[in-house]
């Protein structure tokens, strides 16, 4: 009997399944961010969210339409820091490290 490597195919399920790892975790974080965020129009709120476009690393972060977020998040000689989007990654850590987990298992099992 010949070996026969499914490589490519392992290599293949575990990029998908790192790919819907930084989508849940970057819709989680995004939703933990929105609920977090100040609220006075909420364009700041609606303009939040997040991008998995590395293969290691999820972005949140918030469009250019709130670019005034940089200075609620971290304040100014002006206005006092309401931090929302460190926030909602910092106290998150195990709940993100349960989504990967989740993630993996369900991906690697089939369901």
């Amino acid at each position: 009997m010949a070996f026969e490597s499914h490589l490519d195919e392992v290599l293949e399920a575990l990029s998908q399944a790192k790919q819907k790892i930084l989508n849940n975790i970057g819709t989680y974080v995004t939703a933990e961010a929105q609920l977090r965020a100040p609220v006075k129009t909420g364009n700041m709120r609606r303009s939040t969210t997040f991008d998995a476009a590395s293969d290691n690393e999820v972005d949140i972060g918030v469009t250019p339409d709130a670019p005034y977020s940089i200075y609620v998040e971290k304040g100014s000689s002006k206005q006092i820091a309401q931090p929302f989007i460190e926030p909602a990654v910092m106290d998150n850590i195990d709940k993100i490290q349960e989504i990967a987990g989740q993630t993996i298992k369900v991906n690697m099992s089939g369901d």
